[in-house]
Order: structure tokens, then sequence, then C-alpha cells
């Protein structure tokens, strides 16, 4: 997928390009038009990476081509045609996006994801208050009872990378995602674990939301990963399983995936 170098959108998801102006026209646009709207299509097309040359103002095949892949890559209906879905996603596109800062801690409970693309993330809590404690557990290689997650975001909001992206972590078990268990969850997504005892009672903490605000969206944007396929694992496994606790504030990670996907 193509990335962004573009700057920071302001608080109404235009771009800041100047005070109340948006870099891209209201539309609708496709093959044929021509004029000023279709130049400023186009250099956010540039922008973005998925059109090279000069911006000159004509809507024809490559202008189509480049349009064709964005929608393809933020799975929009792929006719080539600029309307208000096309609009909405490319101002979402120019939301920088960053990984957040993490320390890397290796675990062994890995496997290989066969080739199966990522399209979820799921959240838990930990069941204890101890970051210290949790890194032991997601890193424990004795026996089968192996456990492992992606990520674990801390107390302090540090975030510990303990499996790559690119290989299945074990954080989901027996579970499906909306009633499909193949592939499984764990082959398909990203877990990442807060620790947090899970009792309802102990607050997630501020360092820990705005870790999540940025790591989510990051993967989120990474992956193309669909909203309604970001969940708790309580979503995927339940009635045995309650992560996150209820206390968690899931309304305030949403807004932030909602911002740039």
């Amino acid at each position: 997928m193509a990335t962004s170098n573009a700057s920071a959108l302001g608080a109404s998801g235009s771009a800041s390009s100047s005070p109340g102006t948006s870099p891209l026209p209201e539309g609708p646009l496709s093959e044929g038009s021509q004029g000023s709207d279709v130049q400023r299509l186009q250099s956010v097309l540039i922008q973005l990476g998925y059109l090279s040359g000069k911006a000159d103002g004509g809507f024809g095949p490559r202008t189509k081509q480049a349009l064709t892949r964005f929608q393809k890559d933020w799975r929009l209906t792929q006719d080539g045609e600029y309307g208000p879905r096309t609009r909405a996603a490319l101002l979402k596109a120019l939301v920088p996006v960053k990984k957040p800062p993490v320390v890397s801690k290796p675990s062994q409970n890995q496997e290989s994801r066969r080739g199966v693309p990522i399209d979820a993330i799921v959240l838990h809590h930990t069941a204890t208050n101890s970051a210290r404690v949790d890194l032991a557990t997601l890193r424990w290689v004795r026996g089968t009872n192996r456990v492992s997650a992606h990520y674990l975001v801390g107390p302090d909001g540090t975030v510990y990378q303990l499996v790559p992206d690119s290989q299945a972590a074990w954080h989901a078990g027996r579970s499906s995602l909306h009633g499909d268990t193949e592939p499984s969850v764990n082959a398909r997504s990203i877990g990442i674990e807060i620790t947090n005892d899970g009792t309802g009672q102990t607050p997630f903490t501020e360092a820990q939301y705005l870790a999540l605000e940025q790591l989510v969206p990051y993967l989120a944007r990474r992956y193309m990963v669909p909203r309604e396929n970001i969940l708790g694992h309580r979503d995927v496994a339940p009635g045995r399983k309650t992560d996150p606790a209820d206390n968690f504030d899931w309304a305030r990670i949403r807004r932030a995936i909602d911002a740039v996907v």
C-alpha cells in the first residue's frame, strides 16, 4: 500500500494547508473530467504515492488507475471514480500515522501465519497489574500452556513488542471471528495485551490510553483492518473470555481509529 508523507490534518479532518480549506474538491469526478478540481485530486494522489508525474488537470486512464489502486487498498468499490466515500478515505489517508516507540522483548511463543493476511486486531487485559509479571508470562517457554501477544502495553504506557507482526502470536485460543474459525483468529490477527487486573475496578491508565490511541490506529492503517474486526477477546471468545474489562473505554480508541481509517 502506498504511504503518505502528508502534513498533519486539522480537527475537522481536512488537511491543514490553510484554515478552513481542504486539499480535495467536493466532486464528483470521473474519467474525462478536466480542470482545477482534477488537478487538486491528482496532487493528493501524487502526495500519497499512487500517481507519478505532474498534476495536469486531465482525468485520464492514469488518474483512474491510480484512484482504483487507492480504492483497492482502502476496501472501497474499485470503480476509479471520485465520489463522497473515496473523498472521505483520501482525507483520512492524509492524516499521518506513526508507530509508537516500542521496547523489544522477544518471545519464542510464535509461529508462521502460513500466508494468512492480517485483518483483525484483538485487545486483552492481562489479569495482573504488573508489566514485569506479564512479560514473564508472555515469554514463558516451558510446558504446553504457552501464550504470547504481539504487544504489551504497561501501566506507564511503555509498549513492548514480543512477536513480529509477520508472525502469529498465541493470544486468542479457541475463538472465532464473526463465527469463522478458519483461518484461526491467531493466524489472522494482531494481539495486544494491556496490563490490568481485569476486575473492572482498576482503571486503565491515561498513559495506556495514549499509547493505544497511537498503536491501534497505526496497525489499523498499516494492515487496513476493517473497523468491525477491531475487537476484544470477549468478542472472539464469547462466554469464555471477558477481556478487556467493562471499564475499558472502547469509545476513546474507536475515535482514534475513525480519524485515520
